[in-house]
């Protein structure tokens, strides 16, 4: 059983989250695309070098929800946004949690409401689990406006990130 507690957030109504744009599983027919929008993220953020192969070997397996991945996205032709979310264990636990592994808006639509919908998609997916949501935000450009984004949407961060000998993007 977990007992981890939700900070408390400023909420907003439901009205106002009802008008976020809606998010949907993705499906097989729209792999190339999600794997296009991947290196894209890569070119973007990238910290290790890109293998493709494996890289679609991940999103298969999330695209047809194996090993307890999913990728959700908004839109369609064009999608413009996706989260990659899976289901995991620290080492020293059998209690699993949900990490995400990606939040991603394509730069022509930045603008919009986009990345609160994805937080608010793995806050939703965490809570009708049951489990707790590891996210953050992991990048070396315009990190302070992305870290106050998720803290107006999760509350007080719970540490930080370092990175020694490396950095993300290109």
């Amino acid at each position: 059983m977990q007992t981890h507690a939700t900070p408390a957030v400023a909420t907003e109504s439901d009205s106002v989250l009802k008008q976020l744009p809606k998010l949907r599983l993705a499906l097989p027919e729209d792999l190339e695309e999600v794997l296009r929008m991947g290196r894209q993220l890569h070119a973007e953020n990238g910290l290790m070098p890109l293998d493709e192969s494996l890289m679609r070997q991940e999103a298969e397996e999330a695209v047809l929800r194996k090993r307890g991945g999913v990728i959700a996205v908004i839109g369609k032709n064009p999608i413009e946004a996706m989260i990659f979310l899976s289901l995991r264990r620290y080492w020293y636990s059998k209690n699993m949690h949900l990490e995400e592994l990606l939040a991603y808006v394509l730069p022509q639509f930045r603008k919009s409401n986009n990345a609160k919908a994805l937080i608010e998609f793995a806050k939703s997916a965490a809570l009708k689990l049951g489990l707790t949501l590891i996210i953050g935000v992991v990048s070396n450009s315009r990190t302070a406006q992305k870290v106050r984004l998720y803290q107006r949407r999760l509350g007080e961060p719970s540490g930080a990130y370092f990175i020694f000998n490396g950095r993300t993007g290109t």
